[in-house]
């Protein structure tokens, strides 16, 4: 009896490990360490590495861990697919390494992804299965850094490349994983890659990369170019949001370079930029160009101060911005203006910088600065000089950084000149952007004065926004929560007709969520990744809708309803702000679950009501950490074992 009583309490403790460990895990840093070690090949010429993140998401995905029929995963799949059933020669094994580390989406055995390392040979059901690492954060500079190590030590070569599938943002990241816990946001949805760690995994590792493909979107970015010389020759990227077609880049990359192992890293380079230009084998969908909205070959071996040339892009660059931070000496208050002028005139379409990206093309900056050089208080002609060798420097030629550049052409591209740089149009967008004040951080920002020239621009977090635009308006600022929560404000002109309407509709296209402006000159800004948000209401246009002279409310609604998780704070900050000057402000705090809206009404006479609930939760729903069901097991069965153990007891 007593040894079926040790063996019952030794099957439940281990029941307990079996489903608590793993699960706390997942909230541990990923530093993945393949397992499975093979025998090293001999050196080839080239071993090309895949990191492919299909574990993300598209503008379908909402808030469920089922994110399978992502578009973007499935294009990634799709292609790695198609490459080693019809793209790649039969024996190019010979001369040519290609592995990949691929990580799955959700799976009804995988709720949180699972990734695999497999080496591609001729013919799908040839692939080997090399190492199946499980739930991995694709985001974490370990993984990266461990799979390139994995690679170089069993597969070497003379030549190594590696391409990076996946969301990029340019200086805020690429490659984002759905299912892994975000570093600095508990309502974040996944993690990326941030240039840092981008570029520790690849220091991290001997000898670099010889060419990086970047099959993301707003890869040219000058941040990201600046944090990599040194560590990776040539990056082939595309400075804009891209379209989806570019996942099948791989395809007739991997076709040429199958057939023609003995390619030099340039050629290589090359050849990808070509078939950015004019793909052969990425398909074709009705109504959509496959091309690259634009693609650039990037040789960072020129970026530092090497060689015999006349001039450093560094050294250029860091001269130019402590120039442009010199002028707030003169004239503080001009200087904020005039940069500010400039920056409301860098402006670009939506499908090439989105408005919450905070981008600018570096090269339209410099000639917006030049256009606008006698209003400069001092330096002139030294600052025209810094900006036309910048200019000579950024431009496409064989012998600089950027070697070659193409855009699709058209007027919308004119202004597309192959670098974007983080300019934003608020200090406060800035701050709060994705990584609390990781911009600060990169090399970019310790190397030059660009960071602070920004703050110089935008001093003060708390500064009224858009005080150029609007002489006189209101501010609803909705603070960092779970990022499916929604802001609206609703205006009743009408008894008899629905409310103006400020706020998302729920529609989504290609590139952002359909926001509907209803009342004229009405702003929405919503940071897609901490959950902030923010309203601004022209007075004047508050004002021509009242009918008479009387205060007038406008009703602001903080919505749950589809919410990502069940129970959380929410902060709701509002300004009325006239002349640059804050003549009211006031925050409340409050509480929300899944299902309800609050709602609050404000007065032109600067007055609001208390937050109130306006539908009550749909049932209790509760908090979605990876780590809540495990505890509920882990606490049941603690209860098990202490009523097992009294019965144990009783019956002695």
């Amino acid at each position: 009896m007593l040894k079926k009583k040790n063996f019952l309490r030794i099957l439940v403790f281990i029941i307990i490990l079996s489903i608590v460990i793993p699960q706390i895990s997942e909230y541990a840093v990923s530093k993945v360490k393949i397992k499975k070690t093979v025998v090293p090949e001999t050196v080839k010429e080239w071993t090309f590495m895949l990191y492919l993140a299909a574990d993300t998401r598209d503008h379908l995905v909402t808030s469920s861990l089922n994110n399978t029929y992502n578009s973007i995963g499935e294009a990634i799949e799709g292609c790695f697919e198609q490459v080693s059933n019809y793209d790649v020669v039969e024996g190019f094994e010979a001369n040519l390494n290609i592995i990949a580390l691929v990580d799955h989406p959700y799976d009804a055995t995988h709720h949180y992804g699972y990734a695999e390392i497999i080496q591609v040979q001729f013919g799908w059901e040839n692939n080997i299965i090399l190492d199946d690492l499980g739930q991995t954060n694709m985001g974490s500079r370990y993984t990266l850094r461990d799979f390139i190590d994995y690679c170089k030590t069993n597969f070497p070569a003379n030549n190594y490349a590696l391409m990076l599938s996946d969301h990029g943002r340019g200086y805020a990241g690429l490659i984002y994983d759905y299912h892994a816990p975000h570093p600095s946001y508990e309502y974040a949805l996944g993690d990326c890659l941030t240039l840092a760690e981008l570029k520790g995994a690849l220091s991290d590792t001997n000898g670099g990369i010889d060419v990086l493909f970047l099959n993301t979107c707003l890869g040219g970015s000058f941040e990201l170019m600046w944090q990599l010389y040194g560590y990776a020759n040539y990056v082939i990227a595309g400075e804009t949001i891209q379209v989806g077609t570019v996942l099948f880049h791989p395809r007739d990359i991997l076709y040429a370079l199958s057939r023609d192992p003995f390619m030099t890293p340039l050629e290589l380079a090359q050849l990808s930029f070509d078939a950015g230009q004019n793909p052969d084998l990425c398909p074709s969908y009705p109504y959509n160009d496959e091309r690259w909205q634009c693609i650039g070959i990037y040789d960072l071996t020129k970026f530092p101060d090497v060689g015999e040339q006349a001039y450093s892009l560094v050294g250029v660059f860091e001269g130019f911005t402590t120039l442009l931070l010199n002028e707030f000496t003169f004239n503080g208050t001009e200087a904020q203006l005039m940069f500010r002028t400039i920056r409301d005139e860098l402006d670009y379409i939506p499908s090439l910088f989105s408005s919450n990206s905070m981008m600018v093309d570096l090269m339209h900056f410099t000639e917006k600065v030049i256009e606008h050089i006698t209003e400069f208080q001092g330096n002139q002609d030294l600052i025209s000089g810094y900006a036309n060798t910048l200019i000579e420097l950024i431009t496409p030629t064989a012998d600089q950084i950027l070697v070659d550049h193409w855009t699709r052409g058209t007027t919308n591209y004119e202004n597309i000149n192959g670098f974007s740089i983080c300019f934003p149009n608020t200090r406060e967008k800035y701050d709060q952007y994705l990584y609390a004040n990781f911009y600060e951080d990169l090399d970019i920002s310790v190397d030059s004065n660009w960071n602070d020239f920004i703050f110089a621009t935008y001093p003060d977090p708390l500064e009224p926004m858009w005080e150029i635009h609007l002489p006189e308006f209101w501010e609803i600022n909705l603070l960092p929560i779970d990022p499916t929560v929604d802001l609206h404000v609703f205006f009743d002109t009408d008894p008899y007709e629905e409310p103006l309407h400020v706020g998302p509709t729920g529609l989504i296209n290609d590139y952002c969520m359909d926001v509907e402006l209803g009342i004229e000159g009405a702003e929405y800004i919503d940071d897609f990744l901490t959950g902030a948000k923010t309203i601004i209401l022209p007075a004047t246009s508050i004002m021509q809708l009242s009918r008479d002279i009387t205060p007038e409310d406008f009703q602001v609604v903080v919505n749950a309803t589809s919410a990502a998780s069940a129970s959380k704070d929410v902060i709701l900050n509002v300004r009325h702000i006239k002349d640059n000057e804050i003549l009211w402000e006031d925050t409340q705090e409050s509480s929300i679950e899944v299902g309800q809206d609050l709602t609050t009404d404000i007065s032109t006479d600067d007055e609001w009501t208390d937050l109130e609930e306006v539908s009550k939760p749909n049932g209790f729903i509760g908090p979605e950490k990876h780590f809540f069901e495990p505890v509920i097991v882990f606490s049941f069965s603690i209860i098990v074992l202490v009523i097992f153990s009294r019965k144990s007891k009783i019956q002695k």
